[in-house]
């Protein structure tokens, strides 16, 4: 354990919770072990309806209850408002601080001038053990730490943003109305007013959620990638870092290719069937740290059963574009 930090600085965390008074609970108590002391919590009850806030009042934080269910970025938003701190601290109540995870946002802050927000991400050990959540979370992990440390945008379940300056650009966009890109369009916005944003690849939090094959899909697709598509498609900005890297992007055209193929050799030609494999095998071999990284975690049985899941992964992500493309043309259109 790292030991405290001198320096004189208050964070702000800031904690949005709907109908989860068993993760809010192990979050605000992971917040209280840790050894940097200069800090307040600040939880947005986004209008539940079993005891998550009487779950809160048990812990020394600041409580703001909404009458009504507005998301995620509108329950943020209120939270910032009452922020005394000079960095705000926004964390979701399924994550899990460490010790030292305030001490190493106060100590980036206070040598980092030029920096205006850092954003960190999961570790490798995320409390679900089954096998959606260990993929979804280790892949989350694993783009986080071999993505550019000058990073292209904001991460909300565990960034940390100079006050000043998120209210200086007006917050999250409230035009979310639940969980979606409100953190992604926020560090466009950073960007494009020349603000910096580290990605801080020692800054981990361990996450709690138990994902669902269904529930996977449903948030790349619906609450990731379409809106990201638009946003990119708006500010005309496709990054080349985290997921939208061009290397990944080639490989949504070779999964197309290689379900079509698959699928047409495997009824007129079988003779041929090594095609779309060969297709395949350049899918493993562009993503070979990736695998390598599974097999290291877990083992080797885990990383072969990532690769369907993988290749499924870049199918969607194509839908997402496409669906993403033509909802931008349809509200350009609107407009006129």
């Amino acid at each position: 354990m790292s030991t405290p930090s001198k320096f004189n600085l208050t964070i702000s965390v800031v904690i949005p919770v709907h109908n989860d008074p068993k993760n809010i609970r192990l979050c605000l108590g992971a917040l209280g072990n840790s050894n940097y002391l200069r800090y307040e919590i600040i939880v947005v009850d986004d209008a539940s309806v079993d005891n998550t806030y009487f779950e809160v009042q048990n812990f020394p934080a600041k409580i703001v209850r909404l009458s009504k269910k507005r998301g995620p970025a509108y329950a943020r938003n209120r939270g910032a408002e009452l922020a005394s701190g000079e960095v705000i601290f926004f964390v979701d109540a399924d994550v899990l601080v460490y010790p030292d995870t305030l001490s190493k946002i106060a100590d980036t802050f206070k040598n980092s001038i030029g920096v205006d927000a850092i954003m960190g991400s999961y570790d490798d050990c995320p409390r679900d053990k089954s096998f959606i959540s260990q993929y979804k979370n280790l892949f989350h992990h694993y783009v986080h730490q071999v993505s550019n440390k000058n990073a292209c945008t904001f991460w909300s379940g565990c960034g940390a943003i100079r006050r000043s300056v998120f209210l200086q650009l007006g917050g999250f966009s409230e035009s979310y109305a639940r969980p979606s890109i409100e953190d992604i369009e926020l560090g466009y916005r950073l960007k494009a007013n020349h603000r910096n944003i580290l990605l801080m690849k020692d800054l981990q939090v361990k996450h709690l959620k138990r994902w669902t094959f269904w529930g996977l899909i449903k948030t790349d697709v619906i609450d990731r990638g379409i809106p990201w598509t638009k946003l990119m498609l708006r500010d005309k900005v496709i990054p080349n870092d985290l997921n939208a890297r061009f290397s990944q992007r080639i490989c949504v055209i070779l999964s197309y290719f290689f379900i079509f193929l698959l699928g047409f050799f495997a009824i007129f030609s079988r003779q041929f069937l090594f095609i779309p494999f060969l297709l395949l095998s350049t899918i493993i071999i562009i993503n070979h740290q990736l695998y390598r990284f599974f097999a290291q975690k877990r083992n080797l049985i885990f990383a072969a059963k990532v690769v369907p899941f993988h290749v499924l992964y870049y199918f969607y992500s194509g839908l997402s574009f496409l669906f993403g493309v033509f909802a931008y043309s349809l509200s350009k259109r609107s407009i006129r």
